[in-house]
């Protein structure tokens, strides 16, 4: 994997996407940001990371071997490739809080933003972008966010916590190009927090609903089963596992 390292720039995953506009045949990169000023997360949140401290990067995929109508096999690989990086420092409690937030032992600790690029029916290439928590200790404002060191009580070299995560993306992408979907899945699935555990979710208009989270689809909606044992589904947008 080609490496860029640069300092402070807006978002890593706006940086890729110039260096696409300037070269189409980008090979498989990584681009590493010591700042970002403008980070991104998902539903449009800020993604902020103490400079220096925790790693903020994205990565480019080529044609992803996955078609348009299953993009999330690309959401899922990326997860559970980033929770096989964290189980080699130890780190407790590792899940995916659907869609793609990784969490340790309850605490957020990694999010991930991916953007598509189609065209003509086909995606041409991915932008995998990944703000993860390494040493900071303090997130004021954010009771749930956690580091790797606040998991741990450990510190740890960001250089060695990146090489461990990108070998660990590689073989996730080596998995998503040969491995079906539902071999997929069902790793997403089995990463799942809260999965068969009654749970209180949040609509957007503020109700509350109370059900089990079975897993998920292709699409990557999230299957709830509610207390009336009816199995719904539902998309990013239109549920919040409230935690």
């Amino acid at each position: 994997m080609h490496l860029i390292k640069v300092d402070a720039i807006d978002s890593t995953n706006s940086f890729a996407r110039d260096l696409l506009r300037e070269n189409p045949k980008m090979p498989l990169t990584c681009i590493v940001a010591k700042k970002q000023l403008q980070g991104r997360g998902q539903r449009g949140t800020i993604w902020e990371a103490e400079e220096g401290k925790n790693l903020t990067f994205s990565v480019f995929l080529p044609k992803p071997e996955i078609d348009p109508a299953q993009q999330f096999l690309l959401s899922a690989t990326v997860a559970v490739s980033l929770i096989s990086a964290l189980e080699k420092f130890n780190l407790p409690r590792l899940r995916v809080k659907w869609p793609n937030d990784i969490l340790s032992a309850n605490q957020k600790v990694a999010g991930i933003l991916i953007e598509n690029i189609l065209s003509e029916g086909k995606v041409m290439g991915s932008i995998v972008g990944v703000g993860l928590n390494v040493n900071q200790e303090e997130f004021i404002g954010l009771p749930q966010a956690g580091s790797m060191r606040t998991a741990t009580n450990s510190e740890f070299n960001t250089d060695d916590v990146l090489e461990v995560v990108l070998r660990e993306l590689e073989a996730g992408f080596d998995k998503l190009a040969k491995e079906n979907s539902e071999d997929i899945l069902s790793n997403y699935k089995n990463r799942l927090f809260r999965r068969l555990v009654p749970s209180t979710f949040r609509k957007p208009d503020g109700e509350l609903l109370t059900g089990m989270i079975l897993g998920v689809t292709l699409a990557g909606k999230l299957l709830v089963q509610t207390e009336d044992e009816v199995t719904a589904e539902f998309d990013l947008k239109e549920v919040s596992l409230c935690y």
